[in-house]
């Protein structure tokens, strides 16, 4: 009975169904895959390699196998949506096709976004502590246990119709969380599938954009996210199905809180920035100084991650002005 408590299954619309699957943390949470049944019977996200038989169950409660599935659309990628893709494949007999946004294809097919010489460039310039960073390659292998790389079959752009279930869809390329988010609209019905663009319960994390060279990364994720959030608001969709947490039927009201977050962000480094400049790293420890135990390297890359795409908008505005300083980027005030 308390392996069945974990397999959670419910019909949200006729022919489309949300799966509910484990993950491991408080944050984001348990992770929602849908399921759209009827001529393109269509998976959107897989959850993660370790929840492939949790899925396979509550499959199994619709009267669906792994076989039965023809497609599988990824929104982006990471682990948590992308890990359990090729173990559908495989279960079919290479039926299941997979499709995602080319600029997420790196990563599905190869488990790295950039190589890891680029990361470490990237710790180095932040200021981060070597043992950090060594750190985070070993949370990394540990994560790799999550996934299983999977070819992409076919790439989608935004703007793009494709059957969904007995459904049509409306790809929209929404980059922000990574270079290759995408959202799911079915406009007839109202309905959004936003996957981790638009989450209720937390804001959601727009990931510092690294390219394969750089000499400072120069895509501004936090404007591309908040460029995508309008995108999405003027489509103004009925209801909203994230990939973590429960749907969201106020996007205005959830809108206006991740930018008043954004803004209370940018208040607090700036207060830091008062004292004196200082590093990316050194930045990220006073805002966040409660972040430790086991999780201290992953949380140290997320905090440092969103400062540094902080104060890339930050400079933008004139606010700050940066200069390299023994190797690392620092910051401080523009007076």
């Amino acid at each position: 009975m308390k392996h069945q408590a974990t397999i959670r299954c419910e019909k949200i619309h006729p022919q489309i169904y949300r799966i509910i699957l484990p993950l491991p943390g408080k944050k984001p949470g348990p992770v929602n895959v849908y399921l759209f049944v009827g001529t393109q019977t269509t998976l959107l996200d897989t959850g993660t390699l370790k929840t492939a038989h949790h899925l396979e169950e509550s499959l199994k409660q619709i009267g669906i196998g792994f076989s039965d599935i023809d497609r599988i659309i990824l929104t982006h990628g990471h682990i948590d949506h992308y890990g359990a893709a090729r173990q559908v494949v495989n279960g079919s007999s290479g039926h299941v096709s997979v499709a995602a946004h080319r600029e997420d294809l790196p990563v599905i097919e190869s488990g790295m976004e950039v190589s890891d010489r680029q990361f470490s460039k990237f710790y180095r310039l932040m200021g981060v502590p070597l043992i950090f960073e060594l750190l985070f390659y070993y949370v990394g292998w540990i994560f790799s246990s999550l996934a299983e790389n999977c070819r992409v079959d076919f790439c989608l752009s935004d703007g793009e119709k494709i059957q969904v279930g007995d459904y049509e869809a409306t790809i929209i390329s929404t980059p922000g969380h990574t270079k290759g988010s995408i959202c799911l609209y079915l406009e007839k019905e109202g309905i959004l599938f936003a996957g981790d663009h638009i989450l209720g319960h937390i804001t959601p994390n727009a990931f510092v954009m690294l390219e394969s060279d750089f000499d400072i990364p120069w895509r501004m994720s936090q404007v591309e996210f908040y460029d995508s959030l309008r995108k999405v608001e003027s489509i103004t969709p009925r209801i909203v199905y994230p990939a973590h947490g429960d749907p969201i039927t106020d996007l205005p009201q959830t809108a206006a809180l991740f930018r008043e977050q954004f803004y209370l962000r940018q208040k607090k480094i700036l207060a830091i920035l008062e004292k004196n400049g200082s590093t990316v790293y050194r930045i990220a420890r006073r805002l966040f100084p409660e972040i430790s135990g086991k999780r201290l390297p992953l949380e140290i890359f997320l905090a440092v991650s969103e400062v540094f795409t902080h104060l890339q908008v930050l400079e933008k505005d004139g606010m700050v002005v940066s200069h390299v300083r023994r190797g690392a980027q620092c910051y401080s005030l523009k007076y």
